[in-house]
């Protein structure tokens, strides 16, 4: 119990920490304590919380639980808050103001439920460090400066197709010395106070390239994504409201309301400084459990960059929905595992706030609760689990084809589902193990591992599955029940769902994004086969032991080349990012209009430079002025005009966009009279394009020494 004393010291804490975080959201308006403020306050409360949400828990570990509850919360009651009215600074405030005094509640309800039972996973015997430890930790800190200062060095804002155009091999040296010294210090199992943040710092290198190589930006929906949260934090709002993505929002602006952080710093870091993190102490923990033996379990963190991770290298909201999935299977390992009273209804905070972020990861996340909470196993009302529980299985198979042919119905009349298509096996063939040979030994390797990643990561889970299956892997059937509806899922939407709304290399995206949550169901597997074979290895020849270090070292280099988009002899990169040459021509074509309504053909990248550089300003009915969405007519149209550039598409554009309007009764924008036509140098066959628009265009002009060719075409006296 909390004495008086413990009490009132709490009190005082709570109220200087929001004296000090109003008078920098009010007053101050200073980033850099807004960053120290927002760490104080997602370590203090979280660790309270954390007290609460896994009393048996000690250390960094209850830290890490707790902060995904308090921002799992967060993301909640700021939904809420977001549909009800608007996501406001008032708001963020108040969910502030209130987070000190409700962590504070649990945690004393906590001190009254602690149970005696204790595992302090960071606990071990006192030991003097040998030298060979520091000199090795010391060796892995200046590698992953040197990758870092490599790739500060290696930062551009040209168009291109890869971070690894600009990179440095040096960068993968460094890297792949840092991972083989760390692999080491992991094996040793011991030193965790050390190794485990070390690991921490190494996943963050690994996931921070892009933010460090494209200052301007990575990527396209994170543009999209940064303008919707900068309208918000300026309205409180936008309309239409949408009906996914705001628990992502929510926490942006959250930081940036309550800690005066700028959006697009909080936009660009969040997902992948809350994944490394997290993961590293989340699969710490679930290791524990599952092994019951800390220094095999430290030794497995080495698997963590086996681990999809593409997904955690910018925010978006399927990369916040798939990291918190992740934690989701690893956090709730203790309750499938039974170290402890069953605990299961708190997951379903985080799991509810995962369907806030994204319903592709949040739906499978609440039916994997669902699963967990009606376990015939742990139930005494046996028949009416097994109801509930085999009844979530079956409609886990089928639930996200269905939510898609539902949006289809509701947003097109059609059903958007063809059952002929089951047939197809053309989905399977991608999952084949493939070989091949470019006489490159390092690439050679790098794709033999990354072409077949799936499959070996399947063929490793089953390994621990068949090492396990006689003492843990039963209480392990419900997360590989749910990568079997995943399964399922991919394979309805791989063939039977119509995704013919969307561009052609898009209609397999939404199948393709299934197929990492699969596997991080498989993820406790693989933590069993990990620790089966290290269990094996450590007492073993030292050869051995070096051939196990020297491989997962090798995987992990290879992890950080795999995880990003490539142009290689391998892979053709087709996507380029934002360059600084595509944002000087939104700002020269909205110069140039000197006020008239006007509408753009350009390609993904310049359109992402418009939204980002002057947000949603623009609206025709429903149509933005630059071809956004990809599937939409628009964006037809400017694939006709690369096609051939005439001015009967020109003004056809034109004409279309005036229709949007006049089709939409709150349509407030002027009658378009002008179309700006945008060519990148890079684009396929740009010197024949751009020769042939010289001939239709009104005129035209060129940016950066012909990086980009902007040609206007006027239409007068529009309809």
């Amino acid at each position: 119990m909390f004495g008086y004393f413990a009490r009132f010291y709490l009190s005082i804490f709570v109220a200087g920490f929001l004296a000090l975080a109003f008078s920098n959201a009010f007053a101050w308006q200073q980033p850099i304590i807004g960053v120290v403020l927002l760490a104080a306050f997602v370590g203090t409360f979280g660790s309270w919380i954390g007290r609460w949400a896994a009393p048996s828990e000690r250390g960094v570990i209850r830290i890490w639980v707790g902060a995904w509850f308090l921002l799992s919360g967060i993301m909640l009651a700021g939904t809420a808050a977001y549909y009800a009215f608007a996501f406001t600074q008032p708001v963020a405030l108040v969910l502030m103001g209130a987070t000190g005094p409700i962590a504070w509640w649990l945690l004393t309800r906590a001190a009254s439920e602690r149970q005696t039972r204790s595992h302090d996973l960071l606990l071990e015997t006192r030991h003097a460090i040998p030298a060979r430890v520091w000199i090795s930790g010391t060796a892995v800190v200046a590698s992953l400066s040197c990758v870092m200062w490599i790739l500060a060095r290696a930062a551009t804002t040209n168009a291109a197709r890869t971070v690894w155009e600009s990179v440095p091999s040096a960068a993968f040296f460094a890297f792949g010395l840092s991972t083989l010294v760390l692999t080491a210090l992991l094996f040793r199992g011991r030193e965790r106070a050390l190794t485990i943040p070390l690991s921490i710092v190494s996943l963050f290198a690994l996931l921070a390239v892009a933010i460090i190589v494209f200052p301007l930006g990575f990527g396209f929906d994170p543009f999209i994504h940064q303008a919707t949260e900068e309208h918000i934090a300026t309205f409180g709002s936008i309309t239409p409201k949408p009906f996914y993505y705001v628990g992502q929002y929510v926490l942006v602006l959250f930081a940036h309301h309550g800690f005066a952080l700028p959006v697009g710093t909080v936009n660009a870091i969040l997902v992948p400084l809350l994944a490394a993190l997290s993961i590293p102490l989340a699969w710490y923990a679930a290791a524990t459990h599952l092994l019951r033996d800390r220094a095999v379990a430290a030794a497995t963190l080495a698997g963590v960059f086996l681990l999809p991770l593409s997904a955690f290298i910018l925010t978006t909201p399927q990369g916040l929905a798939n990291l918190w999935t992740l934690l989701l299977v690893l956090g709730a390992v203790p309750a499938l595992v039974r170290d402890e009273r069953p605990r299961v209804w708190p997951l379903a905070l985080p799991a509810l706030a995962t369907l806030t972020v994204h319903p592709i990861a949040g739906l499978p996340a609440i039916l994997f609760v669902i699963l967990l909470a009606s376990d015939p196993s742990r139930s005494e009302k046996r028949l009416l689990s097994r109801l509930v529980f085999w009844t979530a299985a079956a409609v886990g198979c089928v639930i996200l084809p269905l939510s898609f042919v539902a949006n289809s119905l509701l947003s097109t009349g059609t059903l958007g589902l063809n059952l002929s298509n089951l047939s197809n096996a053309d989905a399977l063939s991608n999952l084949s193990l493939f070989f091949s040979n470019r006489f490159d030994p390092l690439l050679d390797f790098v794709y033999l591992y990354g072409f077949n990643a799936v499959v070996f990561f399947v063929l490793f889970a089953c390994f621990g599955w068949l090492v396990s299956r006689k003492h843990i892997s039963g209480a392990l059937r419900i997360p590989l029940i749910m990568a079997a509806m995943l399964a399922v899922n991919w394979a309805l939407l791989s063939t039977a769902v119509d995704f013919s709304f969307l561009i052609d290399y898009e209609r397999q995206n939404f199948a393709a994004r299934l197929v990492p949550l699969a596997l991080y169901f498989l993820s406790p597997f693989v933590i069993l086969a990990l620790g089966a074979w290290i269990g094996r290895v450590r007492p073993g020849p030292a050869s051995l032991r070096v051939a196990t270090v020297v491989l997962l070292a090798a995987l992990g280099t290879a992890s950080l080349y795999l995880t990003y988009p490539r142009d290689d002899a391998y892979e053709t990169g087709h996507g380029y990012n934002v360059s600084q040459t595509d944002i000087n021509a939104v700002h020269e074509i909205e110069s140039n209009a000197s006020g008239a309504s006007y509408v753009t053909l350009a390609n993904q990248t310049v359109s992402a430079a418009a939204v980002r550089e002057l947000g949603f300003i623009r609206y025709f009915g429903d149509q933005f002025f630059y071809p956004i969405p990809t599937g939409g007519d628009l964006y037809d149209l400017f694939l006709r005009m690369n096609g051939r550039p005439s001015r009967e598409i020109a003004l056809g554009a034109i004409d279309l966009v005036n229709a949007r309007c006049a089709a939409d009764t709150t349509c407030t924008q002027q009658p378009a009279t002008r179309l700006y036509y945008v060519v990148n140098d890079y684009w396929w066959e740009a010197p024949r394009i751009v020769e042939t628009a010289k001939q239709t265009a009104d005129s035209w002009w060129a940016l950066d020494g012909g990086a980009v060719h902007v040609f206007r075409y006027e239409k007068l006296n529009p309809q």
